[in-house]
C-alpha cells in the first residue's frame, strides 16, 4: 500500500481494539505492579499507566496525535524519574517508546520550537512545584 503526503495509511477496527487491549493491558499491568509494590501505590501506577493510553483519542488528528505523543512521553518520564523512589522507573521505556512515536511520520513530526519548550515548560513546572 503506497501512502503519500496527502493520504494517510487506514488502521483497521480491528487494529485500535490491539492497540486498546493492549492499554488496558498496561493499565492492569500497572495495578499489578502497584498492589504488589503496595497497596498505597496503586493509585499512582494505575494514573501514571493510563496516561500511554491519552494519545489513543487523538488518533484521527495526525499532528495533534505526534504532539500529545511528545507531550506524554516527556511528562511520563519527568514523573518517572521524579517518582523513582516510589519504583516509577519502571514506566520510563513506556515514556521512551512515546517519544519516538512522535517522531515516526516523518511529515508530521512537532516542531523544533515544540521540542525545545516541552521539556523546558516541564522542568519549569516541576521547579515551581518544589517552590511552593
Amino acid at each position: 500500500m503506497e501512502v503519500g503526503m496527502a493520504g494517510c495509511q487506514s488502521v483497521s477496527a480491528r487494529q485500535w481494539a490491539w492497540g486498546l487491549a493492549g492499554a488496558v493491558a498496561a493499565a492492569v499491568a500497572a495495578a499489578a505492579l502497584g498492589i504488589w509494590f503496595g497497596s498505597d501505590l496503586v493509585g499512582w501506577f494505575v494514573g501514571t499507566g493510563a496516561t500511554a493510553a491519552v494519545p489513543l483519542v487523538m488518533r484521527s488528528h495526525r499532528k495533534a496525535y505526534a504532539r500529545t505523543c511528545y507531550v506524554m512521553g516527556v511528562a511520563l518520564l519527568i514523573w518517572s524519574f521524579l517518582g523513582a523512589m516510589f519504583l516509577m522507573l519502571w514506566f520510563v521505556p513506556a515514556a521512551l517508546l512515546l517519544l519516538v512515536a512522535a517522531f515516526v511520520d516523518a511529515d508530521n513530526r512537532p516542531s523544533s520550537r515544540f521540542v525545545v519548550f516541552t521539556p523546558l515548560a516541564g522542568i519549569a513546572t516541576v521547579a515551581a512545584m518544589a517552590l511552593l
